[in-house]
């Protein structure tokens, strides 16, 4: 059964605009599109201490960026948006990214990385990296501690959340001290049990939307390298991992075969699996209390992670 609350507000999400498929049209004209119903939550917003958009410098160009701050933050995380690699923005998750500030008394940086089709694999981690490493170098001048940095994302973004880690790990560079990562897509397979069962659009996200998005981000094919699948890279020696997982969502066997992975590297992961939740919903937290309840959780675990 779907959240009674979750059914309200996407029933009015979808009032709020006329119906599309993105997978049918040029990408041009679905962006706004879906940005716009991105937006239907994102007004009534919790109010912060400072709130700063700026350019950062990303290996194709300046990037956009925005520094959430509650008061006296103790820690920070860079914050990677969803919206399958294509779609959507720091505006976009504006509200989600303000509550998981007070959540977690963290500063968080949300990143407008490269979307593709036009910038596919890899361009959307490298400015992820880019990013990360930027936090890290400038945390002292924002007066954020430097040994209490991290990572989140949803959905396209809890992919890249996981490879800036092991990108990092890779090449000897300081990590993320620990990485929340809600409803993500950690490999281009849609034969799981849930894409079988709930992939058919009853609540939201398809299994063919699904396998646009990853077409997209890996220019026009499914073959993925092992940082852009995460759930088949060496996942040893990773910093602690959150996995919020919304039961009704066709990607949730992602979020739970990495969960077996990650124990069996044994690294460090913590699990929280919503009932009644859909893809999204923490986007929602405006007009579903589920949704502020799982940003209150991960938002727990940061304090104590970090």
């Amino acid at each position: 059964m779907i959240d009674p609350e979750i059914a309200a507000a996407r029933a009015k999400q979808a009032a709020s605009a006329a119906p599309f498929d993105i997978t049918k049209m040029p990408i041009t004209a679905a962006r706004p599109l879906a940005n716009a119903m991105a937006m239907y939550f994102n007004d009534g917003t919790p109010a912060l201490a400072q709130v700063e958009t700026f350019e950062i410098a990303g290996p194709g160009g300046p990037l956009r960026a925005r520094l959430y701050r509650p008061e006296a933050p103790k820690r920070a995380v860079l914050y990677l948006h969803g919206g399958g690699w294509a779609t959507c923005n720091v505006d976009t998750h504006d509200s989600l990214m303000r509550r998981l500030a007070l959540a977690g008394d963290c500063a968080v940086l949300g990143l407008d990385f490269r979307l593709a089709p036009e910038h596919p694999f890899p361009a959307p981690l490298d400015d992820a990296i880019a990013a990360w490493r930027w936090l890290h170098a400038n945390a002292t001048k924002l007066a954020l501690p430097t040994n209490q940095l991290g990572v989140a994302g949803d959905s396209a973004g809890a992919n890249l959340a996981i490879g800036v880690s092991l990108r990092e790990r890779d090449v000897g560079h300081e990590m993320p001290r620990a990485t929340a990562c809600f409803y993500g897509a950690f490999a281009p397979t849609f034969n799981t049990s849930s894409y079988r069962e709930l992939g058919d659009g009853r609540f939201g996200l398809t299994t063919e939307r699904m396998r646009w998005y990853w077409t997209q981000f890996l220019g026009g094919t499914l073959a993925a390298p092992l940082l852009a699948r995460p759930l088949d890279a060496n996942l040893r020696g990773l910093a602690p991992i959150y996995l919020g997982i919304a039961a009704l969502d066709p990607i949730a066997d992602d979020s739970r075969a990495l969960a077996q992975r990650l124990a069996a590297a044994n690294t460090d992961c913590e699990v929280d699996e919503w009932p009644g939740a859909v893809h999204g919903f923490m986007q929602m937290g405006r007009d579903v209390a589920l949704a502020r309840a799982a940003i209150a959780k991960a938002g727990d675990f940061l304090k104590r992670r970090l």
